[in-house]
């Protein structure tokens, strides 16, 4: 049976759920994740888990460096085609 690969985030980062979108562009910016000027990840892949308002007051930010799925040791490689010979 094949290894899923596990799915470890580059860099996390938690910040208040009261912040405004200025001041969250700024520290995903500060904290390395490279978005533009609505919070949109300009590569990768940045998943967003939002406070629930009463109990956690805090927004987690995961931003992946590769492609969802890909493994952290193929960030920045071409991926290989097998090319089919003609039988």
């Amino acid at each position: 049976m094949p290894r899923h690969p596990i799915h470890s985030a580059t860099i996390t980062l938690k910040l208040p759920s009261d912040m405004d979108a200025h001041a969250e562009i700024t520290a995903l910016r500060a904290a390395g994740i490279p978005v533009d000027a609505l919070g949109n990840a300009q590569q990768g892949f940045l998943f967003v888990r939002f406070s629930n308002g009463w109990s956690n007051q805090a927004n987690i930010f995961r931003w992946f460096a590769g492609e969802v799925g890909q493994g952290p040791r193929n960030y920045g490689t071409a991926p290989r085609h097998r090319e089919c010979a003609a039988a």
